[in-house]
C-alpha cells in the first residue's frame, strides 16, 4: 500500500505543479491582454486564462482528484 500511496503524492504533486504553472502563465499573458483587449464578461485574467488554455487546468484538477482517491485508498486498507 505504500507504493499506491507514493504514486497518489506524486500525482498530487504534478496537479499542483501544472495548475500553478498555468495560473504563473495567465498572469504573465495578462499584460499582453491588456493591451490587446479583453473580454469583460471574464475580466482582464479571466480572458488570459482562457486564451492560455483550460487543458492544464482540467489535467491538473484531473490529477489531483486521481491522486486523493489512491492516497485515500492506501489509507483505509492500512
Amino acid at each position: 500500500m505504500t507504493k499506491i500511496r507514493n504514486i497518489g503524492l506524486i500525482f498530487l504533486l504534478s496537479s499542483a505543479i501544472i495548475y500553478g504553472s498555468a495560473l504563473i502563465s495567465a498572469a504573465v499573458y495578462s499584460q499582453v491582454v491588456i493591451e490587446e483587449g479583453w473580454s469583460k464578461r471574464y475580466g482582464i485574467f479571466g480572458t488570459a486564462l482562457r486564451e492560455v488554455g483550460t487543458f492544464p487546468i482540467t489535467i491538473a484538477i484531473s490529477l489531483g482528484i486521481v491522486g486523493l482517491f489512491l492516497i485515500m485508498k492506501s489509507v483505509r486498507h492500512t
